[in-house]
């Protein structure tokens, strides 16, 4: 018992650091952040019925041991997502004795929930945006089961797409509110309200790593979870200096500056992305540490008996 509560003292008080930097961060990206589009109709309710689904699949998993709702189909996989991506010390144990349905679920949920929720976000890049999301999601998920060799993927599935349903509700709920109505313009018109919305997206970004390397520490021991974590996470950042070499800078800029999907709209727009002035060195920069935080998450990811023959 002392040890759980010590756990869940040391989550709360990461993702109240997570916040504590996401507010710093929406803080310097404020001013670029405020002014708010709109959305046609269709496109509002095309996220309104999303979001539903994403509410209903966490609702499901909070309150599915508690409930005969567990016996059902897909229930065991929505309360392992859930447990997973809010206890991550305890993703092993939720994953055990999951029905091949189950397993399937907690890939097609979070992952066609992520697809369409890019799609409702950045309507105009079409598949192209869609693709961007979808290809660092992939190399992450690459690189992870790359080192983690033969053991069991199913408790870093579980709690990485647990905590992508909740960044895909949070920025669900702004699309849903984006219609000719005007009620999220409104309320993006108070400064507490955007800052408020950016420091838990930008807090839920770095909580879909936080989870993949705890989610891990059963398997691997802290010091290769952790690894693993860093090496996936840096894959993922890297890949902006690929696009870059494939399309051009311009574009891929604004692809890539868009599909962080962390404000509600175009951030791009504010920032100069659209006319080619955004500084082409500060991805770079992005790019290189992404590539840094791999080689090192690689290192910390290798088996012990590896650093024992190279002594030798």
């Amino acid at each position: 018992m002392a040890t759980t509560a010590g756990r869940g003292i040391l989550a709360l008080s990461v993702a109240a650091i997570l916040l504590a930097i996401g507010t710093v961060l929406a803080v310097m990206v404020d001013p670029f952040a405020r002014e708010q589009m709109t959305v046609d109709p269709a496109t509002e309710w095309i996220a309104r019925v999303l979001l539903a689904l994403g509410v209903v699949w966490l609702l499901i998993g909070a309150v599915a041991a508690r409930t005969r709702l567990v016996r059902r189909p897909g229930a065991a996989a929505a309360r392992a997502s859930w447990i997973a991506s809010t206890r991550p010390w305890r993703a092993r144990e939720s994953s055990l004795g999951l029905l091949p349905l189950d397993r399937l679920l907690m890939i097609l949920v979070p992952g066609g929930l992520l697809v369409l929720t890019r799609v409702v976000q950045t309507p105009r890049d079409g598949l192209w945006g869609m693709a961007i999301a979808v290809a660092g999601w992939l190399l992450f998920a690459a690189a992870v089961r790359l080192l983690l060799g033969r053991r069991s993927p199913w408790p870093i599935i579980a709690a990485v797409g647990g905590a992508l349903v909740l960044r895909c509700v949070v920025a669900l709920l702004a699309v849903s509110l984006s219609g000719p109505e005007g009620i999220w313009e409104a309320l993006w018109a108070q400064p507490w309200v955007r800052i408020l919305y950016l420091a838990i997206a930008v807090a839920l970004v770095a909580w879909v790593f936080v989870v993949a390397g705890w989610s891990l520490s059963a398997q691997l021991g802290r010091r290769r979870a952790a690894g693993v974590a860093l090496a996936g996470m840096g894959v993922g950042y890297a890949l902006p200096a690929v696009t870059i070499a494939v399309v051009g800078a311009r574009d891929a800029l604004r692809s890539w500056n868009e599909q962080i999907g962390i404000l509600p709209w175009d951030l791009a727009r504010f920032t100069g992305v659209r006319d080619g002035v955004f500084p082409v060195e500060l991805m770079t920069v992005t790019a290189v540490i992404g590539g840094i935080a791999t080689v090192v998450g690689i290192l910390l990811a290798l088996p012990r008996r590896v650093y024992v023959r190279s002594a030798r």
